[in-house]
């Protein structure tokens, strides 16, 4: 499987999106680090399916602790996705799984 990209080049904390095959479509995703975690997304809303973020590899909210929806200002958990706050509360983003192997992170099938 080919690596997105190594663990270093994602800020701790912090996220950066990709292009990447999902259910047989390439599709936006992004992955959030933090420490030497890693949580990957498909990088659309539930609320109405637009993109999270409207500048490059801007995903977490200002404490950098929740993942924000720049459109609706949702804000979802890290580890889960799940939406704790704003018009999609309950519901969750799609998840694109990852891994950190020797250094670099990797989707994983």
């Amino acid at each position: 499987m080919t690596a997105l990209c190594d663990l270093a080049d994602i800020a701790d904390p912090g996220a950066r999106e990709f292009r990447a095959e999902v259910d047989g479509e390439r599709r936006r995703v992004f992955v959030v680090r933090r420490g030497g975690e890693v949580f990957g997304y498909v990088n659309a809303c539930p609320h109405v399916g637009a993109p999270l973020n409207l500048e490059d590899d801007k995903f977490l909210d200002l404490f950098q602790t929740s993942i924000l929806c720049a459109n609706h200002f949702a804000l979802f958990e890290i580890a889960s996705g799940r939406c704790t706050r704003g018009p999609c509360v309950g519901r969750s983003l799609i998840p694109f799984p990852v891994a950190v192997r020797d250094g670099m992170v990797v989707p994983v099938e």
